[in-house]
C-alpha cells in the first residue's frame, strides 16, 4: 500500500540550504524551526490542492465534506394586517 505521509527532516533541509554550517549551528536552527513550526499553511495548501485536483479530475466534491446543513425550519405565517407587518 502506498504511504500518504509527507515528512520533512528539518536538519537535512538546513544542511541542503546551508551545507557550510557547523553541526551545532545547523542543529540550533533546526531546533527553533521545529519548535515554532505552524502546520496551518501546509494544511491549507493540502485543502487547496484537493479542490484543484478534484476539479482537474472532474470529481464533484459537493456534499462530500461531511458537513450536513440542517433544513431551514423557518416558516412564514400569515401575519395580521397592521402597521407592524406591512
Amino acid at each position: 500500500m502506498k504511504n500518504y505521509t509527507v515528512t520533512i527532516d528539518v536538519l537535512d533541509a538546513v544542511y541542503d540550504f546551508y551545507p557550510g554550517l557547523s553541526t551545532e549551528d545547523a542543529t540550533r536552527i533546526a531546533d527553533l524551526i521545529v519548535d515554532k513550526w505552524d502546520y496551518t499553511g501546509e494544511y491549507n495548501k493540502v485543502g487547496d490542492d484537493i479542490t484543484w485536483y478534484a476539479d482537474a479530475l472532474d470529481i464533484d466534491l459537493e456534499g462530500k465534506d461531511g458537513v450536513e446543513i440542517p433544513p431551514d425550519n423557518i416558516y412564514v405565517l400569515d401575519s395580521p394586517k397592521s402597521s407592524l407587518f406591512p
